[in-house]
């Protein structure tokens, strides 16, 4: 699997967003004291310049925020052991790992679209914005977006090159099927 270029730059993709989701997205669930402390000081730093109404509301027990909960969850369940598969599978140079990145980014792109869409909903802030009001400077909105967005496009091509590597491998096992069984009749 690895001799394509493109299959290079998965490796590097999800190994990164397997290490952000082991050491960042998860740090809330991990015991009480656990962790390094500049791991949550980089979790910190980007609430405080990105103002992430989700990650900052999470947790929390509002019901509201029970969708994104969920999403959290989801990123536990299915999408950190995927990504172990998919990265494993990339460094063996197993093509079935296409399936899993198939899955993995479907997965990603469905649940990165809904927040990308609440960061859009969510009112801009101003001098005037009264403090405890759920809204967002331009600048946090740029900055989350810039944060968010590319877990949608690369997502996106690496799924859509995914099903064209499995349509392509069907075709091959349909042609292989066909011909042993012309040697068989």
């Amino acid at each position: 699997m690895l001799p394509r270029a493109l299959d290079k730059v998965y490796l590097g993709y999800f190994t990164i967003v397997l290490l952000l989701t082991i050491f960042i997205d998860t740090q809330d669930y991990w015991p009480e004291g656990t962790g390094p402390g500049f791991l949550k000081q980089i979790k910190q730093q980007y609430l405080v310049d990105s103002g992430d109404p989700l990650l900052t509301s999470t947790l929390g027990g509002r019901p509201q925020m029970a969708w994104f909960d969920s999403l959290v969850f989801q990123e536990f369940l299915f999408q950190l052991p995927a990504l172990c598969l998919i990265v494993g599978g990339i460094l063996r140079g197993w093509r079935s790992t296409y399936i899993w990145i198939l899955a993995y980014c479907v997965s990603s792109v469905a649940t990165t679209i809904p927040c990308i869409y609440t960061f859009l909903v969510i009112p801009d802030a101003d001098a005037a914005t009264p403090i405890g009001t759920l809204a967002l400077s331009p600048a946090q909105k740029r900055f989350l977006l810039y944060n968010y967005v590319p877990f949608v496009v690369i997502p996106l091509i690496a799924a859509v090159d995914s099903g064209m590597q499995l349509a392509e491998d069907v075709k091959l096992a349909a042609s292989a099927r066909k011909a042993m069984k012309a040697k068989t009749q």
